[in-house]
């Protein structure tokens, strides 16, 4: 599981280098127990050379801080990766470019402004988590306005700030939930498994051994041929359980459409890692 960084929360950046460092420990603690609860990475739109913590020190100003106590600073080594995309999730990059995402607070005097990271937070169905540079930031959900076909939507991302964040009930539930995805297995039975390979070329003699593996896992429900292939053996994953799968390990370039038992992006793309760590 991954955490998407709130950028806006980048700003205001503190005073001094001290309150920096206060906020950074309050951060790294805040990360620390995410680990604990299995978020392994935060994306992020930043480099941590670009997220400025006060005038003249960034957050990799900080990593490398030796005054800065150890521990602290290991709990973020390596854990802040890019793009706040990944580069294989085209459907969820289709998803974000159809949309207008933005963040507004009236009350706190926060115009509308874009917003990259609670964008990624609901779109991968997961947990932003900010920076506790203003009481803005500092609350349990963040209200995201969704612009699409001249419609306006407000949903709620749940929001990290601090290691209380995760005292919230339904903080909380929701972590439980993103935790234990229960996959659906299929009722078909191999053999009735539909696959469909389109053509006669030089491909078809594989992609037909890879449906001949695919057919016995029980959360793959048919198959068919989809065009020409990629580099990487997951291609495209959707959130109605289709996975696009690349030939990789032959000369033809080729691709199988794959229908599981997904019901939704996370339940897709947990199959998505078990055919890729059986089958690639």
């Amino acid at each position: 599981m991954e955490l998407m960084l709130n950028e806006l929360s980048i700003s205001p950046p503190s005073s001094d280098k001290y309150q920096a460092n206060d906020k950074m420990i309050q951060f790294a603690q805040t990360v620390n127990q995410a680990r604990q609860k299995g978020f392994k990475n935060i994306r992020s739109h930043h480099h941590t050379s670009d997220i400025v913590l006060t005038d003249g020190y960034s957050l990799y100003n900080w990593l490398n801080n030796k005054e800065v106590p150890e521990d602290y600073r290991n709990f973020l080594y390596g854990t802040i990766v890019l793009p706040f995309i990944k580069d294989e999730d085209e459907e969820i990059a289709d998803q974000y470019i159809e949309a207008n995402f933005s963040f507004e607070d009236i009350t706190h005097g926060y115009p509308k402004t874009e917003c990259l990271g609670l964008a990624a937070a609901h779109l991968y169905e997961t947990l932003s988590i900010s920076f506790a540079s203003a009481p803005v930031w500092c609350r349990i959900q963040l209200p995201l306005i969704i612009e699409k076909d001249q419609v306006l939507n407000t949903e709620q991302v749940f929001n990290l700030f601090s290691i209380q964040s995760f005292k919230d009930a339904g903080l909380a539930a929701f972590v439980e939930n993103l935790g234990n995805i229960e996959l659906q297995e299929t009722t078909i039975k191999p053999e009735d498994k539909k696959i469909t390979l389109f053509g006669d070329h030089h491909g078809k003699k594989e992609l037909q051994a890879l449906c001949d593996k695919l057919k016995n896992d029980p959360f793959v429900k048919e198959m068919r041929s989809t065009g020409f292939g990629g580099t990487q053996f997951i291609r495209k994953i959707y959130s109605n359980g289709a996975i696009e799968i690349a030939l990789t390990k032959t000369d033809s370039r080729y691709a199988l459409w794959v229908q599981t038992t997904g019901r939704n992006y996370r339940e897709t793309a947990a199959i998505a890692e078990r055919l890729k760590e059986r089958y690639s």
